[in-house]
């Protein structure tokens, strides 16, 4: 069984990086293809965009993962030689918190036994404070502590039953009666949850950095996750807490946190003791400019952080003493993952706002760019799921490839570069969690930064607190708050719109208010009417050799216009436009009819350059294009064509293509029909971007 587990294990580490040169190489692939018109300044600009945003995210990761590594490999080392030749009888005495409130019997016994075991192992009484939901329950922890410490002689045991008020008031309480204790100066006291288990050794572990550093306030340990009832939930939160530990590390690097996790967290008496500190976890509160003061319901060790923070005590991680903490996951899996998330994430955003405006002269330079940065990720995370979606629903098939091939070779690497030297086995089902967990917890960001007040525990009895009020009050900042998500959503949407190439301000608002060009842009246009030139309608004589003739016709001015006439115009011979600047258009499709009688020539119309230069800005509009000879050819040839247009046309039955395109790029297609009978309506060979809209493949056609 052990075999099996490690060969699993090196399964896993192969694959992965598999995956990763699997999509490498499809990004290799995607290069030769021709999919992005980097001459275009639009699709120009979108990829800078993207390609900025993407370096500065990845720099960033790799900023974070240098300096974990750093911490984890070189500056923590040297402190734990340090802290090993501090003599345990040197350190200052325990005094641990914990609240406890209806755990599982499993869970309790392990938990207690655990501190009882630790308690042994220390050359100082412990002063251990339980707070629980009844005296039977106070009852079982007692015996679980005796079976371990008969005399009790190792710990000096105080209990308390919670009042029902939550978990904040709960510790409050229970502080209070630890200062009333007058306990020594230099005592150290712990808060940690009841479903929390310390390994061996833990406290012996931590004790001596509080001698080694005099300004330090507090400490967190790492962290591993004991998951029954599903093994998503499991791997999901190893996920996540491996995500933490590279980034405790580095923040560790500056001497601060992001978080004194309740799972336990050790602080000095001086400051778990004050008063201010005790009434901050009771009623912590914000006051929000939309939802006026609320208090806090979930997220005690945010608070306890931030009161730390702002004291400008120094604080500490460390990676190598573990916490277990255990979950028991039952009822719907999606529904427990969306509560946690937005519990954990609307107690960051909480505390977020408040440790930013202290300033980086408190927080100090790079915990505070940390803090911002954790603003600002909410938004740069969804830029790939967003594109992604965009280039879907247009699809834009190379776009949905290279976002899948980019997805496929970095999200390997980054999981890779997270659980290296972890712990806890990396494993496949880590790359969709990782995705997965990613983009939805964006979005649940973005929701909760508009909805600070909502506050939900489920986990605790189903507690809630909303600050809506009633009334019209409730009414108006529900209303304001809806109004800014969906703006901001707009908003994020319209930037991956432009980056993507599918909104561009200038261009739209020009087509939409229709304003004029500048002097710059202005074009002269000369318009010739082919009836004055000998182009006859419903006459059944040949007018294929007049139109040409004016076709040929160099202009003047900077573009030229040709206007055919109502009627049937017959065509014996193919036509050709062989210049640049040059529109044909009829009076409509059903008002304008080509009637081609053409056996020979690649096409009915062909519009090719002489030379190897391509064609620009070349519209055939308005006309119905009418093949009468039983050996029909192509109807209308794009060849080496860029920037241009075929719209209004319908293309009678034929045998042949109605349109090809071939070597073309920026192609627009619209309200075009093509009536049944033919192999194929459109060919297109080598051409980019073409755009279609209203194509019909009926005998109707829209004007």
């Amino acid at each position: 069984m052990q075999s099996q587990s490690v060969f699993l294990r090196g399964l896993h580490w192969v694959t992965l990086p598999i995956s990763a040169l699997v999509g490498l190489f499809w990004l290799a692939t995607l290069h030769h293809v021709q999919g992005l018109d980097l001459t275009n300044r639009s699709e120009w600009l979108g990829l800078a965009g993207v390609g900025l945003i993407g370096t500065w995210r990845w720099s960033w990761l790799g900023i974070q993962v240098l300096r974990g590594r750093i911490y984890q490999h070189w500056v923590f080392p040297r402190w734990r030689r340090r802290a090993d030749t501090v003599p345990l009888r040197d350190c200052p005495a325990v005094c641990l918190l914990v609240p406890t409130y209806k755990e599982k019997p499993w869970i309790t016994e392990r938990v207690f036994r655990a501190i009882a075991q630790e308690a042994l192992s220390l050359p100082k009484p412990m002063t251990l404070l339980v707070t629980s939901s009844s005296d039977e329950e106070n009852a079982r922890i007692r015996a679980i502590l005796r079976a371990i410490d008969p005399t009790m002689q190792s710990i000096r045991l105080i209990q308390q039953v919670q009042t029902g008020e939550g978990k904040r008031k709960a510790m409050a309480e229970a502080l209070r009666a630890l200062a009333r204790l007058n306990l020594p100066a230099d005592t150290l006291v712990a808060l940690m949850d009841g479903d929390s288990e310390l390994s061996p050794g833990s406290l012996q572990r931590c004790l001596p950095f509080f001698q080694m550093f005099p300004k330090l306030g507090a400490l967190t340990t790492d962290n591993f996750s004991h998951t029954t009832g599903s093994y998503l939930f499991s791997e999901w939160f190893h996920l996540r807490l491996a995500l933490r530990h590279y980034h405790m590390c580095s923040v560790s690097l500056a001497r601060k946190v992001t978080c004194l996790t309740g799972r336990f967290a050790l602080f000095r008496a001086e400051a778990a003791l004050d008063s201010e500190f005790i009434d901050l976890l009771e009623n912590d509160r914000l006051e929000d400019w939309l939802w006026g003061e609320f208090k806090f319901l979930s997220g005690d060790d945010k608070s306890s952080w931030f009161w730390v923070l702002k004291q400008g005590y120094e604080m500490l991680y460390l990676p190598d003493v573990v916490v277990y903490n255990h979950e028991t996951i039952s009822g719907s899996l999606l529904n427990r993952a969306y509560e946690n998330m937005r519990r954990w994430y609307g107690n960051m955003l909480r505390s977020n706002g408040r440790a930013l405006a202290l300033g980086p002269g408190k927080t100090g330079w790079f915990l505070w760019w940390c803090l911002l940065d954790q603003r600002l990720s909410i938004w740069t995370a969804l830029i790939t799921p967003g594109m992604l979606t965009i280039a879907l629903l247009q699809g834009k098939w190379f776009v949905v490839a290279l976002l899948c091939a980019w997805i496929l070779m970095t999200r390997p690497l980054y999981l890779i570069m997270i659980f290296w030297g972890r712990r806890s086995s990396l494993k496949l089902i880590h790359l969709p969690l990782l995705v997965g967990s990613l983009w939805s917890s964006a979005l649940i960001k973005v929701w909760t930064q508009m909805n600070l007040s909502q506050q939900k525990w489920a986990n605790r009895s189903n507690q809630k607190i909303s600050a809506t009020g009633a009334g019209w009050r409730k009414w108006v900042k529900l209303s304001t708050a809806r109004f800014l998500l969906v703006s901001q959503m707009v908003s994020l949407v319209m930037v991956l719109l432009w980056l993507s190439d599918g909104f561009n301000p200038t261009r739209d608002l020009r087509e939409v208010m229709k304003w004029r060009p500048s002097p710059a842009e202005a074009t002269v246009a000369e318009v010739r009417r082919a009836i004055d030139y000998g182009v006859i309608p419903n006459d059944g004589q040949d007018d294929s050799g007049a139109l040409q003739a004016l076709l040929n016709r160099r202009s003047q001015a900077d573009r030229l216009e040709i206007e055919l006439p109502m009627g049937e115009i017959d065509l014996f011979a193919p036509l050709k436009v062989h210049q640049s600047q040059i529109t044909v258009r009829g009076q409509g499709s059903d008002r304008t009819i080509l009637t081609a009688q053409v056996e020979s020539g690649e096409a009915v119309l062909m519009v090719q350059p002489r030379s190897k230069t391509a064609l620009q800005q070349v519209t055939i509009e308005g006309f119905t294009l009418r093949q009468m000879s039983p050996r029909s050819t192509v109807g209308i040839l794009f060849n080496k064509v860029t920037h241009s247009s075929i719209r209004n046309v319908r293309f009678e039955p034929t045998r042949q293509p109605a349109l090809m395109l071939r070597k073309t790029r920026d192609i627009a297609l619209s309200y075009l029909a093509i009536d049944g009978g033919s192999k194929a309506a459109i060919v297109s060979v080598d051409a980019v971007k073409t755009t279609i809209d209203q194509f019909s493949p009926t005998n109707s056609l829209a004007q």
